[in-house]
């Protein structure tokens, strides 16, 4: 029998889990166009996609906030620019609030009166045909009018990264390795086996295999004498030297990026912490949670920069497998503590270099401090 939930039964996943989950999800990168009184307009969407061939019509969703939402509406028509993989500078670019966008872009005027970007994969103008609201969002159900495609490769998108198809790929075994190890899946002492790695994960043998070889270079795997690998064991030495890295780099953002801020990630930023206080006080909240929510607090500040290699290489310094493995559902809304963490956020929101990196700072010293502790706790490795 057929059961059906009513409202007051529904429980709503929380953002940060459902914002890792969705990121499962590979697509395209696309800027949506548009153009009124003679002013062009573009902002970056991912949330795209076919609707129908008969007839043509395209699905693109757009947050309410961006300028352009509102002058695709006032145009009644938008294009859809599907970004090719040298273009990813531009997903960055049409991300950022502000300034003239197409003052340093190469494009095209369409037909329709729409600007297409030069260089693209592929380009749509749509009509709007219908709009509906969904969260934030409105979604535009468009019927297509014109398009285009060229013999490129695509820009691809996959769990927060940009780039090439095949360097996507290897990225995500990597990524799925590099939890592997440190989630001790393979237990310190035994071999790493790859064909196991890359049948548990869904990747490649062989991505998984070179992502091996750099979680070597990285120190969290070593090299046997007969040529297998086995995961290291982590060290205070080692710990200290990933705070250390991690706040080199943030610190080197609020540095050169402070201004970069929109009200958009400050919202976002303290959106988050008050989640990270909010778990800390719930008996039944799962560290993996706490975990997850602080990672995108961090990926949303170093993605100030707008560079994917600088957010890669941050995303390569996290060490979540300490906590999991060494503190206790009892201990860690104890000892992980988001005092300093709700102090940048602060720092942040009101533009305050200075004070920003001495939240970092404290942030960090608190990190490394409570790191040394739970490794010494553990008889010097986890």
């Amino acid at each position: 029998m057929n059961t059906q939930n009513t409202a007051s039964e529904t429980t709503v996943v929380e953002a940060g889990i459902f914002r890792n989950v969705v990121g499962h999800f590979a697509s395209g990168v696309t800027v949506i166009t548009t153009v009124v009184d003679g002013v062009l307009y573009g902002t970056t969407a991912s949330a795209v996609s076919s609707l129908s061939m008969e007839p043509p019509m395209m699905l693109a969703c757009l947050n309410r906030s961006s300028s352009t939402h509102d002058r695709v509406v006032s145009a009644g028509y938008f294009g859809i620019n599907i970004l090719a993989d040298d273009q990813s500078d531009l997903a960055f670019h049409f991300g950022r609030k502000g300034e003239d966008k197409f003052a340093s872009v190469p494009h095209t005027i369409s037909p329709e009166g729409i600007p297409l970007i030069d260089g693209a994969l592929a380009t749509i103008v749509c009509k709007v045909n219908e709009t509906a609201t969904g969260g934030t969002h409105t979604v535009f159900l468009g019927l297509a009018t014109s398009a285009e495609a060229h013999d490129r490769q695509p820009l691809a998108y996959y769990r927060g990264t940009m780039g090439k198809l095949e360097p996507v790929k290897e990225l995500s075994a990597y990524t799925a390795t590099r939890a592997w190890v440190l989630l001790r899946k393979s237990p310190l002492g035994t071999d790493l086996e790859i064909e196991t790695i890359a049948e548990a994960t869904r990747s490649e043998a062989a991505h998984v295999g070179n992502a091996l070889v750099k979680l070597e270079s990285e120190h969290l795997v070593f090299r046997t004498a007969a040529g297998t690998f086995r995961p290291s064991p982590i060290t205070a030495e080692l710990t200290d030297s990933v705070y250390d890295s991690r706040a080199t780099i943030e610190s080197g953002i609020i540095a050169s990026h402070l201004d970069k801020l929109t009200a958009e990630v400050i919202a976002e930023l303290r959106r988050i912490t008050t989640e990270l206080g909010r778990l800390r006080d719930e008996s039944e909240a799962d560290l993996d949670d706490f975990l997850a929510l602080n990672v995108a607090y961090h990926d949303a500040l170093v993605g100030v920069a707008g560079s994917s290699q600088l957010t890669d290489a941050f995303r390569r310094l996290g060490i979540g497998t300490v906590w999991r493995q060494a503190l206790t559902r009892d201990e860690w809304s104890r000892n992980l503590d988001h005092t300093h963490v709700a102090a940048l956020t602060e720092a942040l929101a009101s533009y305050d270099a200075k004070a920003a990196q001495d939240a970092l700072a404290a942030h960090t010293a608190f990190g490394k401090a409570l790191a040394r502790e739970v490794v010494a706790r553990h008889g010097g490795t986890v």
